[in-house]
């Protein structure tokens, strides 16, 4: 048994012999690239045919049903418009460890009843050793350990990277500071993939720190539940108590968890003996309910359902939501656009006047405090604001235009 070059941190001794067995059984010009990540060996060892109805392959972590949070959903949103757009089927390429309680065919079912695919298929990990794929299909990369294992397909021979799309959807190499997924997450937008970008932010953010020459017709605006955000505001209420949600998570760096903890006691501060009769509230991840100074308590609801999620915003009038990165994340916007006020962090000048409810300011606790603060004080005295979606245009084109655009660019025969 060829063993791997590297041993991948977090993972355990059933995950390494597999990623062995990937190892041995890849060309000898990938093996060089074993450990760098856990999905470095995924499609090292795929074989191609013929078929008489080429694919889109989503190459994604895992789908499960109870996890299929924004950046998911939208990857899938995208793969089912690009089986549309070219009249393929969609097969859904698993490249993390499979979690014991996923169902593929439970999870099969979900795809075709929520994104209205009816050809759809999953592979999973394990079963991805000696899998086969069309010559002629088109790959889908929908994060940066997908894009680097389709690189490395690629460098092997196996992949022609004209027919590879990367659905870019943050700067993923901020998610791992100066180490060697920084620098393989930095690599994958090198790779020649035609890319697909999430929000003008970002496009802005990759053109300046990665000198990417992007065609404006490939970026598109995030994809929010405006539907149910309307319904949200209809429903939402004024007056006492006035409810305050922390949304983070705190195994996210990027989330800012104790910062947004922090502001929360300045704002407590600030509001001095009211800030009694101030609701609070934490989301994203459980945890037990926290202290916020002078009595005042922060109430954890953890990991919300998705319609439980709606629900509890419409009770809501202040949202902080933070987020250290050049994405837009989807909370704030769902505040705002619900008719609540949205705090969040300035980042590279790119949030001020993306919505007139977002309210972006410095990421230190003192300013995002303040601002908290005040957005109570009106709330206790304003009307329920209604629904306000999102200037067109503002964050970027529509995801079908921005796909089509990426289809001219690849080679389909």
């Amino acid at each position: 048994m060829i063993r791997a070059a590297l041993k991948v941190d977090g993972l355990d001794g059933r995950q390494h012999r597999l990623i062995d067995v990937e190892t041995a059984a890849a060309a000898p010009q990938a093996r060089a690239f074993s450990g760098l990540a856990s999905t470095s060996m995924t499609l090292a060892t795929i074989r191609l045919s013929s078929p008489s109805a080429p694919h889109i392959n989503l190459v994604i972590g895992e789908v499960r049903e109870n996890a299929v949070y924004a950046g998911i959903r939208t990857a899938l949103i995208a793969a089912a418009e690009l089986c549309q757009t070219t009249n393929r089927p969609l097969r859904v390429v698993m490249v993390d460890f499979t979690s014991p309680e996923n169902n593929l065919r439970h999870t099969e079912a979900y795809i075709r009843r929520t994104f209205g695919v009816n050809d759809v298929t999953l592979v999973a990990r394990e079963a991805l050793g000696g899998a086969t794929f069309g010559e002629t299909d088109i790959w889908l990369a929908s994060h940066w350990k997908t894009a680097h294992a389709l690189s490395i397909a690629c460098d092997s021979g196996l992949i022609d990277p004209r027919r590879v799309a990367y659905l870019i959807q943050d700067y993923e190499p901020g998610f791992s500071a100066w180490s060697t997924e920084y620098a393989l997450a930095s690599a994958t937008y090198h790779a020649g993939f035609v890319p697909i970008v999430n929000s003008v932010p970002l496009w802005q953010f990759l053109t300046e720190e990665e000198r990417l020459s992007i065609d404006r017709s490939l970026v598109f605006a995030p994809q929010f539940e405006n539907e149910l955000l309307r319904a949200v505001a209809a429903r939402r209420t004024t007056g006492a108590p006035v409810r305050v949600l922390l949304y983070g998570r705190p195994s996210k760096h990027r989330n800012l968890y104790r910062l947004g903890l922090s502001a929360l006691r300045a704002a407590v501060v600030q509001l001095g003996d009211t800030a009694r009769e101030i609701e609070f509230y934490s989301a994203g991840e459980p945890h037990e309910a926290i202290d916020l100074g002078d009595g005042v308590r922060m109430t954890a609801l953890g990991k919300l359902p998705w319609q439980e999620y709606f629900d509890f915003l419409a009770t809501v009038q202040v949202v902080l939501s933070l987020q250290l990165s050049p994405h837009p994340s989807h909370p704030p916007f769902d505040a705002a656009i619900s008719g609540a006020t949205a705090i969040t962090n300035e980042f590279h000048g790119s949030r001020a006047g993306l919505h007139p409810r977002l309210i972006a300011v410095p990421a230190d606790p003192t300013s995002l405090g303040l601002a908290v603060a005040a957005a109570i004080r009106t709330a206790g005295t304003s009307t329920a604001a209604g629904y306000l979606p999102v200037a067109a245009n503002t964050l970027g084109g529509t995801l079908p235009d921005a796909l089509g655009a990426a289809v001219e660019k690849l080679t389909l025969d």
